[in-house]
C-alpha cells in the first residue's frame, strides 16, 4: 500500500518534471545562431545532451510508474525500477541546476 502510494507521487512529481525540465533547457543552453556566432564548447555540449537524456529518463520514470500503478507486471519490481528512475532523472536535473547556476551570464 505504502509503495503504491509512493509510485502514483513519483508519476505526479514526474508529470511536472518534465515541462520544467524541457524549460531548462532553453534557459540553460545559449542560442547560437545570434551574431556573432560562436561554436559549444565541451561542457556546454555535454550539458546539452545531458538536459535530454533527463528528460527521455522523466518519460521512463512515467511509462513505468503508470504500468505499477494499473497492475501490470510485478508491482514490487516496477515500483523499485520506478524509484530507482526517479533518483537518476532528479540527479540529472540537479546537475542541470547546477550549470544554470554556476554559469556567468555574460557566458551564454
Amino acid at each position: 500500500m505504502q509503495e503504491e502510494r509512493n509510485v502514483k507521487w513519483i508519476l505526479v512529481i514526474s508529470l511536472i518534471m518534465i515541462p520544467v525540465s524541457t524549460m531548462m533547457g532553453t534557459l540553460i543552453y545559449p542560442q547560437y545562431y545570434y551574431y556573432p556566432t560562436r561554436q559549444p564548447d565541451a561542457v556546454e555540449a555535454l550539458s546539452f545532451y545531458l538536459n535530454r537524456i533527463d528528460i527521455l529518463f522523466f518519460i521512463a520514470t512515467m511509462t513505468i510508474a503508470a504500468l505499477a500503478t494499473t497492475g501490470f507486471g510485478s508491482k514490487a519490481l516496477l515500483s523499485r525500477l520506478t524509484i530507482y528512475l526517479f533518483l537518476v532523472s532528479m540527479a540529472l536535473f540537479s546537475v542541470s541546476v547546477l550549470k544554470l547556476l554556476f554559469t556567468p551570464p555574460w557566458v551564454r
